[in-house]
């Protein structure tokens, strides 16, 4: 692999030759046409992003990868690993009140939520990440999916100072947290396992059963408790976002390190 500096365009600078000699990666070339990237340090970043989960064997695992980037609600909704405006690609639906910038999704609060049509296939391997710019506090939801009597999967990531997350299971997991920004990782890799990351460290190494899978699909900065009913929004601006199998310790190190690389490179990285 090798390096090519372009200086006759103001799109993609330090292009990347992979092994079958193209420019970009293709994957990220979809995504980027997809959803219109010309900015070019954006288009680098997600180059870059693509890249160095292919090289951690992360990419394989993930299902929904939501950078958030581009600056509007048409840029950030698109999945990086399917970027086809549809449902069944799991591309993002905002709804309610949403403010899109360069530094990533902000909910109100209020009413604001996102579909992303995910429904986790796989009881005992299963994970959620998201990149929180917003430090505060209460019983609002990053992720949320399932019924109260059912199984439920979920990343809350402070309410009085604790950390909550849960996948596939009917109760969950808690660790003190007393700052809400930076990256947060709920993953199961098995029946009886399930941990939970913060900033790529493992903050949580719990034994909780899962039980089952939730029956309605996943929303971001909300809690789904069946098909109509959204509560529980959270006022967090999302800077990534991901969805899919459940991660080993390695991988959910590696999956932190390449977000907070992007997030670098676009200048939104929280330490």
């Amino acid at each position: 692999m090798r390096i090519l500096t372009r200086r006759d365009t103001g799109l993609i600078t330090n292009l990347t030759f992979g092994t079958a000699g193209s420019l970009v990666d293709p994957d990220a070339q979809a995504f980027i046409t997809a959803a219109g990237i010309t900015d070019g340090t954006q288009q680098n970043a997600i180059n870059t992003l693509v890249l160095a989960l292919k090289t951690a064997s992360v990419w394989t695992k993930l299902e929904a990868i939501y950078p958030m980037v581009g600056g509007t609600a048409t840029t950030h909704k698109f999945n990086l690993k399917n970027p086809a405006d549809t449902d069944a690609a799991y591309r993002l639906n905002f709804v309610g009140g949403w403010t899109h910038s360069a530094n990533g999704a902000l909910p109100n609060g209020t009413n604001a939520y996102a579909d992303t049509f995910w429904l986790s296939t796989q009881q005992n391997s299963a994970s959620m990440s998201f990149y929180s710019r917003t430090n505060s506090t209460g019983l609002f939801h990053e992720f949320g999916a399932g019924q109260g009597v059912g199984p439920i999967t979920y990343l809350l990531i402070r309410l009085s100072d604790l950390f909550y997350g849960a996948a596939n299971e009917t109760a969950g997991n808690t660790v003190a947290n007393t700052n809400s920004t930076g990256h947060y990782l709920v993953t199961r890799t098995a029946s009886n396992v399930v941990k939970l990351f913060k900033n790529g460290s493992l903050s949580l190494s719990g034994t909780t059963a899962s039980t089952g899978i939730p029956t309605v699909n996943m929303v971001i900065s909300a809690w789904r408790s069946d098909p109509s009913t959204i509560s529980r929004y959270s006022n967090r601006q999302c800077a990534f976002a991901t969805l899919g199998t459940g991660l080993n310790d390695t991988e959910s190190a590696n999956l932190y390190t390449a977000i907070q690389a992007f997030n670098t490179t676009l200048g939104r990285q929280v330490v």
